[in-house]
């Protein structure tokens, strides 16, 4: 995979794939950066977005026990299943500003993440764990059902949860799509 010199991971670290972050410039025709994000396991990127200094913020899930992750990030171990994963990556690629898992005891996907104005990471997808992180007062704290729902919101520093919740009944919901306001509400959609 075309990777650039000084990138953060210029190594494949998986068995079957690695996520990926590739930034190519305005015209399309040459690459600023390209690095690998993966452990030993599998890592897939579904979500990405870029704040106004350039740094891409990056979601998805892995099932890698060495996923890089930052010192103080708010969840630096593993559940030891699927978890979705959030990446703040520095303007040049070269760096992660944070990294953390999210996720319990089940499996968790992320697919889609945006930032309000305060730097704050928004992602949602779904979660079969019984004990995802929740915050103390989450619209709904326990899991509905089968699989659920979940919209976190992480501090711009990566290390606390702003908030945390499941959204679902008693049969299965994901959630695909967000987007954040200027007065940080979030909108979601999925089935």
């Amino acid at each position: 995979f075309p990777v650039t010199p000084g990138a953060f991971q210029t190594s494949f670290g998986g068995a079957v794939w690695d996520a990926f972050v590739t930034k190519l410039n305005s015209t399309g025709t040459a690459v600023v950066y390209s690095t690998f994000l993966g452990g030993t396991g599998v890592d897939s990127g579904h979500g990405i977005v870029v704040n106004a200094a350039g740094n891409a913020f990056v979601t998805g899930s892995t099932d890698s026990p060495n996923f890089p992750v930052t010192a103080g990030a708010f969840q630096t171990v593993t559940a030891e299943a699927t978890d979705a994963f959030v990446t703040q990556l520095s303007v040049t690629g070269a760096s992660l500003v944070y990294s953390t898992y999210l996720g319990g005891s089940g499996s968790e996907l992320a697919n889609d993440i945006a930032l309000d104005t305060a730097g704050n990471a928004s992602v949602v997808g779904i979660t079969g764990s019984n004990n995802f992180p929740t915050t103390v007062d989450a619209f709904q704290s326990a899991r509905g059902g089968n699989n659920d729902a979940f919209i976190t919101r992480l501090n711009a520093a990566g290390t606390g949860l702003v908030f945390s919740t499941y959204l679902g009944g008693g049969a299965a919901e994901i959630a695909y799509g967000l987007a954040v306001d200027s007065g940080k509400r979030i909108y979601l959609t999925g089935q």
